[in-house]
Order: C-alpha cells, then sequence, then structure tokens
C-alpha cells in the first residue's frame, strides 16, 4: 500500500565510499544478503539486494561520487535509499527527454568531452534502473484473515517494512483481530475480501513499532477492541566494519576479515511456550524499565498470555567465524552464523 519514508535523522554520522572501496562495499553487501538466507520475518532480500544494486558504481556508471555509509548501521545512507528511489521513478521520463542512444553514441564518439559522453552515460544508467523493483522505505499492508460474523470480529495479518531512523531496515508482522462494534471507527475496513487500512491504524503501527516486538504488542492490546496475538520484528543490519560505530566487543571478529552483519528476529505471541533469549546483543526492555513499570509488564504478560523470543544469526567471512562463536558462547547463546568464503 502506500509508501511513507522513515524521516531521516537531522544528522547521522556517514563515511563516503569511493571508487574501489565503493565497488567492494555493494558487492559485499549484497553477497551478505544472498548469504543470510532471510525468511518471510524479514524484509525482502531480494527487494533489498535489488534496491543496493542501483547504488554500484558500474549500474550508476560514475554519475554519483560514491556511497555514503551509515556509521551506525554499516548500510548505505536514508539519502542513497531515496536517490535510488527517486531515480527509478523518474528513469522512464529520463529516457524520453534525453533521446535515442544511437544518436548519443555517435556524437559521444566524435567528442568524448561534450555533454553527449554524459548524457550517453545517463541514457544507459536509466536504462538499466528503469524496471527495478525497490525495497520499500515505509510500507504497510494489511490482509484479511477470517471474518466471525457471529462474534462480530475479524481478524487481521499486518505487514510494515520500513527504513528505521537507526539505519537499519526492519520487518514487523503482526497477527490482531478487531471487534467490529469497539472503536467509533475502524481501524481495518474490509471490501470484497480486500482489505485496506484506515490512517488511524496506519498512524498507530508506526507510532508503536519503533520499539521492540513486546513493547508494540503491549501497547496495542492496550486499544479498546484489539486483540494482539502475535507481534514478530526482523530486523537486516547492522552490518559491522572496523570503522563503524557501536559493538566494540566485535574487535576479534572484525580484526580477522573485516565484518560481522546481523540479523535479528524478536517475537512476542500468546503461542510461545515459554520466554527464550538467544540474541547476545538483545536490547532487553524489562532490564530498562523502573520497579515499577517492571511490575506493569509482568502484570502484563500474566493478563494477555504471551511469551518473548529472541534471536540473531549473523553472516561473517570464514576467518572471523571462531571469534564470533566465541563471543556467542560468553553471552550463553548458541547462534546460526552463515561464513562467506575469502
Amino acid at each position: 500500500m502506500g509508501e511513507r519514508p522513515a524521516a531521516a535523522p537531522a544528522s547521522v554520522p556517514a563515511r563516503l565510499l569511493q571508487g574501489d572501496e565503493e565497488a567492494s562495499y555493494v558487492a559485499r553487501l549484497g553477497a551478505i544478503l544472498r548469504a543470510a538466507r532471510l525468511g518471510p520475518q524479514f524484509p525482502d532480500a531480494r527487494r533489498l539486494a535489488a534496491h543496493l544494486g542501483v547504488l554500484a558504481p558500474a549500474v550508476h556508471r560514475g554519475l554519483y561520487p560514491g556511497v555514503e555509509v551509515d556509521l551506525r548501521s554499516g548500510l548505505p545512507t536514508y539519502r542513497e535509499w531515496t536517490r535510488a528511489q527517486t531515480d527509478v521513478r523518474i528513469a522512464a521520463d529520463q529516457l524520453r527527454q534525453i533521446g535515442d542512444r544511437e544518436t548519443l553514441a555517435r556524437k559521444a564518439a566524435a567528442d568524448p568531452a561534450s555533454i553527449h559522453a554524459r548524457l550517453l552515460r545517463k541514457h544507459d544508467y536509466y536504462a538499466a534502473i528503469r524496471d527495478v523493483e525497490l525495497a520499500p522505505l515505509g510500507e504497510m499492508a494489511v490482509a484479511l484473515r477470517r471474518v466471525e460474523p457471529e462474534r462480530r470480529r475479524a481478524s487481521f495479518h499486518v505487514v510494515l517494512d520500513k527504513l528505521d531512523a537507526s539505519g537499519v531496515f526492519v520487518r514487523y508482522s503482526i497477527d490482531l483481530a478487531q471487534r467490529a462494534d469497539a472503536w467509533n471507527r475502524q481501524l481495518a475496513v474490509r471490501d470484497d475480501d480486500t482489505t485496506r487500512h484506515t490512517e488511524g491504524f496506519r498512524s498507530l503501527i508506526y507510532q508503536f513499532t519503533s520499539y521492540d516486538a513486546e513493547f508494540t504488542l503491549v501497547r496495542l492490546a492496550t486499544l479498546g477492541g484489539l486483540e494482539v496475538e502475535r507481534v514478530v520484528k526482523g530486523v537486516v543490519g547492522p552490518v559491522c566494519f572496523p570503522w563503524t560505530r557501536g559493538h566494540e566487543d566485535l574487535g576479534p571478529a572484525l580484526a580477522a576479515d573485516g565484518f560481522v552483519a546481523m540479523f535479528a528476529v524478536d517475537t512476542a505471541a500468546q503461542d510461545l511456550a515459554a520466554d527464550r533469549d538467544n540474541d547476545p546483543f538483545a536490547d532487553l526492555l524489562m532490564e530498562r524499565l523502573t520497579p515499577e513499570a517492571r511490575g506493569e509488564y509482568e502484570e502484563a504478560r500474566r493478563r494477555l498470555g504471551y511469551k518473548v523470543f529472541k534471536d540473531r544469526k549473523f553472516v561473517a567471512p570464514q576467518a572471523a567465524v571462531p571469534a564470533l562463536q566465541a563471543l556467542c558462547a560468553s553471552h550463553r547463546t548458541r547462534n546460526v552464523i552463515y561464513a562467506l568464503p575469502p
């Protein structure tokens, strides 16, 4: 459904990669996404890789000075993702304005320093990206799961993909039900077995999904008429390099061959048998709460009947795997680590 890009932070620490470093970075991120074997809990890896491909120097042919990387996430900055989005959107119109490639090529060959040489590069760039299916930077879809007329109740599956303000890509998958007479306006509207979400519902989901799965479940469950069964948050990133910020404890793994990519899944659901934390880098909500707030959340767990499961998998160079395994073991977690060959 409608695109709603995340707001770019006012000031993001960034590094501009150029030349061979730029090409190597984009190629490596593409290889990482392929190796990560991302399931439906995560943003679409195929569309992410396609979006990333638009930023490759072999594709933009030197029309841009390089790729700017967010030092917090190790992924391209918001500006780079939106630049690719804009260029794909205008590609067909630009090709019409630029004109015939054969004519441009003939004029560029006659005078390589002329404007025609640059226009030829622009033509080839826009032709290469015109039909690329990009990753959404802020998009929500609501699908109807079932209708129970006798209970005046409908169940929905909500998927929100967004580029988070922290620089990582996030997918929230939410299973919930709504009683038709609970609010003075419905959050989701049924229409011949298709569903469109109301603006109010959209705003609530965006508001609550800036945090972890448990917070989102509890806050949504406080709304009258909503029954929340499951919230899953899948995160692509960060991708840590020696020059990115945060996760200083990755030093030994980064020293081996230069990067550690992370893919976390955070689930709060009624059908989980028990709480479990298998994420060595989990930001645990309970640890940040006051004693009073912690008591309120423990009561919410009893009342709503949900459990929490956190997990994280990694992609790293083969040489970095032993150090990463040792780090996970020190946190008493056993994590999947996909190794990339040199």
